[in-house]
């Protein structure tokens, strides 16, 4: 079946992003005259739409639950996580199977360019570290390129997933300045064992990476 378009959407010229979004959402149900119950474009659709992350109609979806306009479900996941059947630890478990492997492959495959690339990425978090906002799309940048570099696009979709949800789930987590500093030094570790194409080493440093799930501030 063809996906639905709403033409009325537009990506946002100026403020803050996810407020232009909402802005915008908003004036989706109400010209359109949605009713109670009836679904909105999923994330992944609006991203596309209005040429935006979904990081970014993430934040957007949120503050329009809060304003009580409209209500996020998240399906069977959301409804471990309620119940305290998910944990932080369950995605560290995953993440290490998933990434640990994606790196495997990948330092069979990296180039000069994708280290400049990941450079790059990583820098970004110190580049933003008083939006502590960013650390979210900045980390997933840095794993999705990862994943990108295996050259196996299902380990890039699980990793891209995986990561999305834990974002979801853990809406409120704000890191510290020294957390982000952290985080991007443990990426420096994992760009120099690309970079030296020494696999086990890779692998020590992602796992380490990946350790730091269990570390989250809720």
């Amino acid at each position: 079946m063809a996906q639905q378009e709403f033409p009325s959407l537009v990506p946002p010229k100026r403020e803050r992003l996810p407020d232009a979004i909402a802005s915008q959402i908003k004036t989706l149900i109400f010209s359109n005259n949605l009713a109670e119950g009836q679904k909105l474009p999923s994330e992944r659709v609006l991203a596309v739409q209005l040429g935006v992350s979904r990081v970014v109609v993430r934040d957007a979806l949120r503050s329009l639950e809060l304003s009580g306009l409209i209500e996020i479900r998240s399906g069977s996941l959301g409804g471990l996580f309620r119940e305290g059947k998910l944990t932080l630890h369950h995605f560290y478990e995953v993440r290490e199977a998933i990434e640990c492997s994606s790196i495997r492959r990948a330092v069979t495959r990296v180039t000069e360019e994708d280290i400049r690339r990941l450079e790059t990425i990583n820098r970004k978090l110190i580049d933003d570290i008083e939006d502590k906002t960013k650390l979210r799309e900045h980390n997933l940048a840095f794993h999705m390129a990862i994943a990108d570099i295996s050259g196996n696009p299902l380990i890039k979709m699980m990793v891209q997933s995986l990561i999305e949800l834990l974002n979801t789930l853990y809406p409120q987590s704000r890191q510290p300045s020294e957390y982000i500093r952290d985080t991007y030094r443990r990426h420096e570790a994992i760009i120099g064992a690309l970079r030296e194409r020494n696999a086990k080493q890779c692998q020590k440093t992602m796992a380490i990476d990946t350790e730091h799930t269990k570390k989250l501030v809720v």
